[in-house]
């Protein structure tokens, strides 16, 4: 992530073919932006698609009639179960790729995208390359916990990550945990089966004995089983691609699950639409800060532009999320920060023989 430029405004690219609910919902995401003030007097917003579609979708948005609209034509899509290989050698001309390549080029400072994980992060780890230091970039997810919210890394770009890795994914979900939710010296937690050394296998026992060997370089607080996770145990929650992404999916659909539950049976129960009346100002507290919607992006961290990742399902609310949380990345300035947690871990990794 480069550190924020030295300027007004900034420009975002949004994807807007690749999410599951079409153009029109990446459109309406553009106009609840401008509407909602996520997108300032001095920043612009560049809808990259089929040009004519994205404008005629456009014109039905009086918000979106404003300078700070702009778009880009891209002819090509990339499909959910495009391979990646194929998005990159056959499909420059989507609205991806050509998104990325605004971001290399300098012409925009941030990309957003609700398309192909997997097509994202190669093309961006190509296109846009990692950080010195850094060998794959990590989805890092804000989620609520019991009081306030915390980090998770990685939530999907990095299903099998390597004890390194997971060392740079400790580091860099750190220092956003610092900017994005303001803790000083946020707590880092490895997650495995079992609090107790040696119970993790081998990649847990050689990344936790690299993270302790870190000293006072992070705040290491050591393993943390999944009932931890939702709780006051750590700020950031260390863990794999693939572990992390049914994490994330479990709980999103956890909510929904029990939104549906507690509708359903205030529905029909007299007494409990009653009882529902009494407590609407605590369902809906808790309504927004469980919806899904609410930090509906993830940053791959550890590349050197920013590129936002939203849901394939996002809707408009999601999609504006993941605008909001881009603009507030980049309004920390942390590139330099991470650079050099990227180079101090590196170190530390070298300098930790194999059995420690």
């Amino acid at each position: 992530m480069s550190e924020a430029p030295l300027k007004k405004g900034h420009r975002i690219a949004l994807d807007c073919m690749g999410g599951d609910l079409g153009p029109s919902e990446a459109v309406a995401a553009a106009a609840l932006a401008l509407k909602e003030g996520i997108i300032g007097p001095d920043d612009t917003l560049v809808l990259v698609g089929h040009e004519d579609n994205l404008r005629l979708l456009a014109f039905e948005h009086r918000s979106l009639n404003s300078n700070r609209i702009q778009f880009k034509n891209a002819t090509s899509i990339v499909g959910p179960d495009d391979a990646a290989m194929t998005v990159l050698k056959s499909k420059r001309d989507s609205s991806m790729v050509i998104a990325l390549e605004m971001l290399k080029s300098g012409e925009v400072d941030m990309v957003v995208s609700t398309g192909n994980t997997k097509a994202l992060v190669a093309a961006g780890t190509i296109k846009v390359r990692p950080m010195e230091g850094a060998e794959r970039p990590a989805l890092a997810a804000i989620m609520p916990r019991r009081e306030g919210h915390f980090i998770m890394l990685d939530v999907g770009a990095n299903p099998e990550a390597t004890p390194a890795q997971l060392v740079h994914n400790a580091v860099l979900g750190a220092i956003y945990a610092q900017s994005s939710l303001g803790i000083a010296n946020p707590r880092v937690g490895l997650l495995t089966v079992g609090t107790e050394e040696g119970k993790g296998g081998p990649r847990i026992n050689r990344t936790h004995a690299l993270l302790k060997a870190m000293g006072d370089r992070i705040n290491y607080i050591g393993p943390v089983e999944g009932f931890d996770v939702f709780g006051d145990a750590c700020d950031v929650v260390v863990t794999d691609g693939f572990t992390g992404n049914v994490i994330l999916k479990t709980l999103e659909g956890l909510v929904y699950m029990l939104r549906d539950l507690v509708g359903s049976k205030v529905k029909r129960n007299p007494m409990y639409l009653a009882g529902g009346i009494a407590m609407f100002p605590l369902l809906r507290d808790l309504k927004g800060k469980l919806k899904p919607e609410r930090y509906g992006g993830a940053p791959l961290l550890g590349l050197t532009g920013l590129v936002m990742k939203a849901h394939g399902s996002s809707n408009r609310q999601g999609i504006a999320s993941a605008i909001r949380l881009g603009l507030e990345a980049l309004g920390h300035g942390a590139g330099s920060r991470m650079l050099s947690a990227l180079a101090e871990a590196n170190k530390v990794i070298s300098e930790t023989p194999e059995e420690a």
